[in-house]
């Protein structure tokens, strides 16, 4: 298995276990590229272009970089106008996705992008969309590359198709003003709250509930909510969770559908039960904020990066032991995970929830043991 981090100083890393590794010994690493504070590093990805996997990374100075995952040797440049990191006001990267032949950008001024990565095409700009600013996340589905959803600062959840977009089509009109074409659908703040004020809107990462649907979806925010929507049943979210009392960093979908792991601006890791909002476990060892989260190995096995310069790799189950720590000497902004050249180790995704489901029922049928009474001598 091999990780890849990113880091506030522009540094690429490659963590990589061996194949009979336990993933408690110590991994091999490699630092790919030079220190520059202007290239640092905001978010990565990977892309199956030319039937090659690589990695994808965009930088704070509006680069984006494909990499190779052996060598880290850079194979295609491109170049966002928008995102200079100069100033204070400039852009900066919130969302990127790749297929075999689509790289997909957008900033927090809304300028959303679908180009072309394959060689013969470089020059081609396939679709530019021009939605509202202060976006803080965007994500493609990972099926429907032409479904992605967006929220933000006083931007609520918005469902976009890029196709219709090119064919002009706008599914949503209001009386106040028509929307734009290739929008959807848009959800609707929750009511007021016991003062009768608006409640503030503020997404800070979103994520696609399933493969397979492009309906369902859970975000979190900077005012410690978790909320799941669902657009064929309505607007509003279906259920609102407050959990903790510190806002939303990254979240992540588990083992299935049902469970989400999410982080703090504290250091906290906790997995959540969407069904009832219920914290399942928190994960421990952690000593600064935790900025990004990646799911491995069958899934088994929850990735994480935070400011205090440390990979950490923790069981997903009921133990949530720490596995490994690794120092890696910067302060580190992303993670993502490579298990493709694998003989995967551990359990599979079927295989853990059998799993789960022999556990508990081993609990459930397991005889209770009476204490003895004692016998009191007279």
């Amino acid at each position: 298995m091999k990780i890849f981090t990113g880091d506030e100083t522009g540094l690429v890393k490659s963590i990589t276990f061996s194949e009979n590794s336990d993933y408690a010994s110590s991994p091999i690493v490699k630092t790919w590229g030079k220190i520059d504070r202007s290239k640092s590093i905001q978010l990565m990805c990977y892309t199956t272009a030319l039937e090659k996997k690589k990695l994808i990374v965009a930088r704070k100075n509006g680069q984006i970089d494909i990499l190779d995952t052996n060598d880290g040797k850079i194979s295609q440049e491109f170049f966002e106008a928008q995102v200079t990191g100069e100033h204070k006001s400039s852009a900066r990267f919130v969302g990127l996705f790749a297929n075999d032949s689509i790289l997909v950008t957008c900033t927090d001024k809304g300028i959303v992008r679908y180009q072309s990565i394959l060689e013969d095409n470089l020059s081609t700009i396939e679709t530019t969309l021009t939605l509202a600013p202060d976006l803080c996340r965007l994500r493609v589905h990972p099926k429907e590359h032409h479904i992605f959803a967006c929220g933000g600062k006083e931007r609520e959840l918005s469902l976009w198709d890029v196709n219709s977009y090119k064919e002009g089509i706008c599914f949503i009109k209001t009386q106040k003003k028509e929307q734009k074409a290739g929008l959807v659908w848009m959800s609707k703040n929750v009511s007021h709250d016991f003062l009768d004020l608006r409640v503030p809107v503020w997404i800070t990462d979103l994520q696609f509930l399933s493969e397979q649907e492009t309906t369902k979806l859970v975000v979190g925010t900077k005012y410690h909510q978790i909320r799941i929507y669902d657009t064929k049943a309505k607007r509003r979210p279906v259920s609102d969770y407050n959990i903790g009392n510190n806002p939303v960093v990254s979240l992540i979908i588990g083992r299935n559908s049902n469970e989400i792991f999410f982080t703090d601006t504290i250091g906290n890791v906790f997995s959540v039960d969407v069904r009832t909002g219920k914290i399942l476990g928190q994960f421990k060892g952690f000593a600064g904020s935790v900025t990004n989260l990646a799911v491995a190995n069958g899934p088994s096995l929850l990735t994480s990066v935070s400011m205090d310069r440390f990979l950490r790799i923790h069981e997903i189950g009921a133990s949530r032991k720490l596995v490994n720590k690794v120092y890696l000497k910067q302060r580190l902004t992303c993670v993502i995970v490579d298990e493709s050249e694998d003989k995967i180790i551990g359990e599979s995704k079927q295989d853990a929830e059998k799993y789960d489901s022999e556990e508990e029922n081993i609990w459930e049928n397991m005889k209770e043991i009476k204490p003895k009474k004692r016998k009191i001598k007279h």
